[in-house]
């Protein structure tokens, strides 16, 4: 039977855990703010080889955004995050990993990077990714990638972090998903109190479409 220790190791040490959690935040912050140029994160499944459409689609979409100025973002694993920053590589536009140390299985040896960290907290890790980001895209993924989701939608519905476009990629991946979103917790009034929280995300098929959200997302701000 295996012994459960990780918990108790967090809470008993209280001052190295704090310590830990304020040297990640203030190294990822640190970094976010040596990117002059707007950040653009992208997320989806570390499971895709570079054969996959998703992975093609995500690459075409950083290198298209890294001509047009922005800085490429991802979680520096493999999959949609290795296509991410393949794309920003070849446009020559920032390309920035941010790791999680306990997924060794994610671990990219290619070269790139422009810029990198390594996290052991993935809620550290997670407010870095998307703390100074113009814009979240998601691709097709799992359970991290869900989590991820619906972490930022949530905490932009209570208004602990700015609105910015949270845009998933392939309509027809995540329709289901979100009709029975519409059908039970919406409709029943469980979870979801209004129709603006799922107005937060927007679902698009084509590049055409991100950058029509990212152009009308910059005009608000201005």
């Amino acid at each position: 039977m295996n012994e459960f220790h990780k918990n108790k190791e967090y809470f008993s040490n209280g001052n190295l855990t704090a310590e830990k959690t304020r040297e990640e935040l203030n190294n990822g912050l640190t970094l976010l703010n040596k990117i002059n140029g707007p950040i653009i994160t992208f997320f989806g499944s570390h499971k895709v080889t570079p054969e996959n459409e998703f992975y093609q689609q995500a690459k075409h979409t950083a290198f298209e955004l890294g001509k047009r100025g922005y800085a490429i973002l991802s979680g520096g694993g493999p999959g949609i995050m290795h296509a991410a920053n393949s794309g920003a590589t070849e446009a020559e536009a920032p390309s920035i990993g941010l790791r999680a140390e306990l997924l060794e299985e994610q671990t990219v040896t290619n070269k790139i990077f422009t810029h990198e960290l390594s996290f052991h907290f993935l809620f550290t890790r997670r407010f870095v990714m998307s703390i100074k980001s113009e814009a979240l895209i998601f691709y097709p993924g799992g359970y991290g990638t869900l989590n991820e989701l619906f972490d930022y939608a949530v905490h932009m519905q209570t208004g602990i972090i700015d609105i910015v476009p949270i845009i998933c990629v392939n309509k027809k991946y995540w329709q289901g998903l979100f009709d029975w979103l519409k059908e039970n917790p919406l409709k029943k009034d469980f979870f979801i109190d209004d129709t603006r929280a799922m107005n937060l995300l927007h679902f698009v098929d084509d590049f055409s479409d991100i950058i029509g959200l990212l152009e009308k997302s910059r005009q608000r701000k201005t």
